[in-house]
């Protein structure tokens, strides 16, 4: 028997507002039944059982973050190249290719040079 796009409709709609509602239920009975009892210590933020060095919220530096990112896509590269060089094997299109991706990369690379990304100052 086939439905109807209606009750095709309807019975996704069903479904999300099902899956909302449940949900929705788990949040309510975790708040009714999770004990509140805020202590100084319970509520201080945890250093391996240390004593807190410091204000816990310090500003990070968005500099770190540039860092982590240019890290992360030559990273990727390498591991891309590792994983394409074991197939080349004489085709010269793949070699092409390869060669475009790395010439990609290496102006993003330029030019994360050009703008100071790779300058470290204190």
């Amino acid at each position: 028997m086939h439905d109807t796009p209606v009750q095709s409709v309807l019975f996704a709609l069903g479904l999300a507002i099902a899956a909302g509602g449940f949900i929705g239920l788990i949040f309510l009975v975790n708040k009714a039944l999770s004990p509140r009892h805020p202590t100084a210590e319970k509520v201080e933020p945890y250093e391996c059982g240390m004593e807190p060095a410091g204000r816990p919220w310090v500003p990070v530096r968005v500099r770190f973050s540039t860092i982590a990112l240019l890290f992360v896509l030559f990273d990727a590269e390498a591991a891309l190249l590792f994983a394409v060089s074991t197939r080349l094997r004489g085709s010269w299109i793949a070699l092409v290719e390869v060669g475009a991706f790395v010439a990609f990369l290496s102006l993003g690379l330029l030019y994360a040079w050009r703008k100071g990304a790779l300058a470290w100052r204190s």
